[in-house]
């Protein structure tokens, strides 16, 4: 993508930063796992919540050797919590609130295949696998078909654009 996806901009506004707004209108509290390009995440979330107390910054020292399990188990330590990846389109307000009715791991999907948000209800067990657990998730069918998408490269991310 030729820079960091997450803060590329949407409107004038970093990627990472709608992340954390549609998780702070849903009233969660929000923690980002920050590894490679830490500092300017660091700084583009600073300047969008300068005083938010419901946004924790935490650091996987390691991202260059650790997989997406380990970033997430550095930040999920209790509780339930939902959780995206940088490189997808920040979830509706209306897909946020259909995993958080859900009890128990839940996926969304569109049209029965798995997207993104996901919900866990508890942190990983020692030796558990994300993809296995997600396996016997829930599926949360929603109307927003963003779910499925990654945005990985110049052309997806031209097409999320334009859509």
């Amino acid at each position: 993508m030729g820079r960091p996806k997450g803060l590329l901009l949407v409107e004038g506004v970093p990627l990472v930063c709608l992340h954390v707004a549609r998780f702070l209108g849903a009233g969660l509290d929000v923690t980002v796992v920050l590894g490679a390009h830490a500092e300017e995440y660091a700084a583009a979330l600073g300047a969008r919540f300068p005083a938010e107390a419901r946004c924790t910054l935490v650091y996987n020292h390691a991202w260059a050797s650790t997989a997406m399990a380990d970033s997430l188990s550095i930040a999920h330590r209790d509780g339930a919590a939902l959780v995206t990846p940088v490189d997808v389109p920040p979830a509706r307000p209306e897909t946020l609130a259909a995993l958080l009715a859900v009890e128990g791991d839940a996926v969304a999907s569109h049209h029965g295949a798995p997207g993104h948000p996901i919900q866990l209800s508890a942190p990983l067990g020692p030796g558990q696998r994300l993809d296995e657990r997600l396996a016997l998730a829930a599926r949360v069918d929603v109307a927003d078909p963003d779910c499925l998408l990654n945005l990985n490269t110049p052309a997806e991310w031209a097409r999320w654009r334009a859509g």
